[in-house]
């Protein structure tokens, strides 16, 4: 049987002629994002006779593999009846000369993939190439080089790079055919499905099969990472083309999904899968910028990258950060380019939502081609809603700019000090024309976004040639000021742009509804699921992530445990609104006593604000029991470090003090008896504020419940991810009680009935206790 292998153009080349290093001041985003307008600007600028981005393709057989080539040339020009011109536009920031000369072989190799590909399809004998360099920030400096070829010339050397290619290849199809084989034989890892785990995974297997969204509500305990995981996995046999992408928002998720593939592969599954972490996380070299004169990880990447992959892929199927981290080690390369080079060649690719959804930080190398044999696996969806608003979202700051000025107080280049005056000049009118507070406009001014390109045009031009002027300070607002142009290019009737004017000044483009973007994304995957256990009210979540209510399927699963393991109280006596806290701590400390006292073991309080649990331990001696607090910004080892305090089988009380909706809400699996109840004081509503009013404003215009979508909803989310960490089984029992007199509001009444089908009203804290005394006995 034939194979067959679908190759673009761009992947051929940069794989087998890319050469040099890794150097973030000629190839960057922003340099790309420049390069695509002046394409499109020179383009337009052509003659009749030239036609713009013209598709090809061609299939390609070498001994028994079908190769199907494609691509899409710049630009073609018609010369006469049987003369025709490929275009090939190339645009940089360094020398024209030295680009070439660095880049030539890889840039001319891809003219000859599009000349020999036109003349396959047109029956030519031969056909000319023309190089075309421009020189970004100074359009008018360009450069032109021509070049001849018979189509006998271009077989033989496209023909060549295919046998090479090929070679490399190889391993993967060996590796295809033993997936496919081990993927046939097996088994759900386990003797028996958990309540409710077998019918996600029918459908999820159901969306490989037909396509499309689903969103799924299964409680914590259910099992869905391996739910979801499994079915995907098993339909990789049916299309050699697809990938899952299994995203998720923390570092816990991506644990989840390691060890449910590992658990597979233990099974005897062939696999292979790879972890991808953060830059800023796996970086050798933090501080640095990515290139050869800062970093010697940078240095000749693209020369050792070949024998690297191919080693590699012989020798590992599981690409782990320590296993990314030693292979880059071992060979003296950038872990972070290593990882993203690695996972084209993996089935299953574990990773962060903005890899696929941040429209900066997404994977060009798969979404810019065709994605629609791709499957995405969201967890804990119901994070991606703020996510994807910050993901559209951009700001410029006075401050960061203040702070780039200062330090380059004492650099003399005439260039840069007037760009700066013209950025402070702006700042400054901006100032005096707004009083304190926040300003929308229908716009900023076409006299701002030119200032802002004509600084990042200056930028790149510095981080090139004159690197030793530009400081850590002056990249970051280059970055700042780069990310803000991008996101401007998408603002349209969901966004809306404001001046911030109080302790700094900052220009705003806010993103009021991402869903458009999300619903896009997912159009071009051939499938994606979006499960969490806290997916409730569906409606809101489907509408905010992307889906269409009357179409896209959706389950509501109910926990897999016995309701008699979890007993839930609302103590509706007790307000907890802002104005009323400073005159309810008293007894909400009562409530916290009452419900601790009845059983020793390990508790979680959730609290409304980092100044709420300050206050709030002030109540407590370390004699009572012990207690430990959630600190701003801890890191992950300290996050571990908390964790870990909480212990099976404890012989004395443990109660962790957080806040609501943290890195301590979600993710956490302490199981047993690690975690018996949890105290929720509030609603978990964000405190009203500017921009989620405007969020209320823009659903209520759509006729939807706009308050519900801005406070409401994410508040209720966050209550139900508290409770949610109350890990039930067969034979624990855990008990959750939540203090605010709004919980007997009609939304959390329906919400509890849907949720957890009873509950207790609780009118004093001897109530909690009495009720506790019995249940924990039981």
């Amino acid at each position: 049987m034939r194979k067959s292998l679908e190759l673009s153009v761009h992947q051929l080349v940069d794989f087998l002629l890319r050469k040099g290093d890794i150097d973030n001041r000629v190839f960057n985003r922003s340099s790309m994002q420049e390069g695509s307008r002046i394409h499109a600007s020179f383009q337009e600028k052509q003659g009749s006779d030239y036609i713009s981005e013209y598709p090809l393709q061609h299939t390609f057989v070498i001994d028994d593999v079908s190769i199907h080539l494609q691509g899409r040339a710049d630009g073609i020009i018609k010369k006469s009846v049987s003369e025709y011109l490929v275009d090939e536009i190339k645009s940089t920031v360094e020398d024209l000369h030295k680009f070439k000369d660095d880049n030539n072989e890889w840039h001319l190799g891809q003219a000859k993939c599009y000349a020999l590909m036109f003349c396959l399809e047109q029956n030519l004998p031969r056909i000319e190439i023309r190089m075309t360099y421009i020189r970004q920030g100074k359009e008018k400096e360009r450069m032109v080089d021509y070049y001849y070829f018979l189509k006998e010339e271009l077989e033989h050397y496209i023909y060549e790079l295919l046998y090479d290619y090929l070679a490399f290849v190889n391993i993967i199809f060996r590796h295809q055919e033993e997936r496919d084989a081990s993927i046939k034989a097996l088994a759900f890892p386990f003797d028996n499905y958990r309540r409710g785990q077998r019918e996600l995974a029918k459908y999820a297997y159901g969306i490989t099969k037909n396509g499309g969204r689903f969103y799924c509500e299964a409680p914590t305990g259910i099992g869905k990472t391996m739910s979801t995981l499994f079915p995907f996995i098993k339909s990789l046999v049916e299309d050699d083309k697809s990938k899952i992408f299994y995203l998720t928002a923390k570092t816990s998720g991506k644990e989840s999904a390691y060890d449910a593939a590992e658990l597979l592969k233990a099974k005897s599954l062939v696999l292979n899968d790879i972890v991808v972490t953060a830059k800023d996380k796996i970086c050798f070299c933090p501080g640095k910028a990515c290139n050869p004169d800062e970093c010697p990880f940078a240095k000749g990447y693209y020369n050792k990258i070949q024998g690297i992959l191919k080693e590699s892929l012989i020798n590992h199927s599981t690409f782990d950060p320590e296993t990314i981290v030693k292979i880059a080690r071992e060979n003296e390369v950038c872990p972070f380019e290593l990882e993203l080079d690695l996972s084209l060649f993996c089935d299953l690719i574990i990773c962060d939502y903005n890899y696929v959804f941040d429209p900066i930080s997404y994977m060009k190398r798969y979404f810019d081609e065709d994605a629609s044999h791709y499957l995405a696996l969201v967890d804990e969806a119901h994070n991606l809603v703020d996510r994807s608003r910050d993901m559209y979202s951009a700001s410029i700051s006075y401050t960061s700019f203040l702070l780039a000025r200062k330090s380059i107080r004492r650099v003399k280049h005439s260039r840069l000090k007037r760009m700066m005056g013209k950025l402070e000049k702006m700042f400054k009118e901006l100032s005096s024309i707004y009083p304190l507070g926040n300003h929308i406009v229908e716009d900023f001014s076409e006299e701002q976004y030119k200032l802002f390109i004509a600084f990042i045009n200056l930028m790149q031009d510095l981080n090139k040639n004159e690197h030793e002027v530009v400081s850590g300070e002056l990249l970051d607002f280059y970055l700042e000021v780069n990310r803000f142009m991008k996101i401007s290019e998408f603002f349209n009737e969901r966004y809306i742009a404001y001046y911030q004017i109080q302790n700094d000044l900052k220009l705003h483009l806010f993103c009021l509804d991402a869903s458009y973007f999300i619903h896009a994304m997912t159009n071009r995957l051939k499938g994606s699921v979006f499960f969490s256990a806290t997916l409730s009210p569906i409606d809101y979540f489907i509408d905010t992530l992307g889906g269409k209510k009357d179409s896209d399927p959706t389950l509501i699963l109910p926990s897999p445990f016995p309701q008699k393991n979890f007993k839930l109280m609302v103590a509706p006596k007790v307000s907890v609104k802002y104005k009323n806290r400073e005159s309810s701590y008293e007894e909400v400390v009562e409530y916290i006593r009452s419900f601790v006292d009845n059983k020793v073991g390990n508790y979680f309080v959730y609290t409304p604000s980092y100044e709420y649990l300050e206050k709030l331990v002030t109540f407590f001696s370390p004699t009572e029991f012990n207690f430990y607090k959630q600190e701003r910004d801890m890191s992950d080892q300290e996050k571990l470090d908390f964790l870990t305090r909480f212990e099976e089988h404890p012989k004395k009380t443990t109660v962790g003090f957080l806040v609501i909706g943290g890195s301590f809400a979600e993710g956490i699996n302490l199981i047993d008896d690690r975690l018996i109840g949890a105290v929720i004081i509030g609603i978990g509503m964000p405190r009203i504020n500017f921009e989620s009013d405007q969020i209320a404003t823009y659903f209520k215009a759509k006729n939807k419940p706009g308050h519900d979508y801005a406070y409401l909803n994410p508040g209720m989310n966050k209550v139900m991810q508290a409770v949610g960490r109350v890990i039930r089984s067969e034979d624990d029992r855990g008990a959750a009680l939540l203090i605010d007199e709004r919980y007997m509001s009609h939304q959390y009444q329906d919400l509890f009935r849907v949720e957890w089908n009873n509950y207790l009203v609780v009118l004093t804290p001897e109530e909690v206790k009495n009720h506790l005394i019995t249940f924990f006995r039981k």
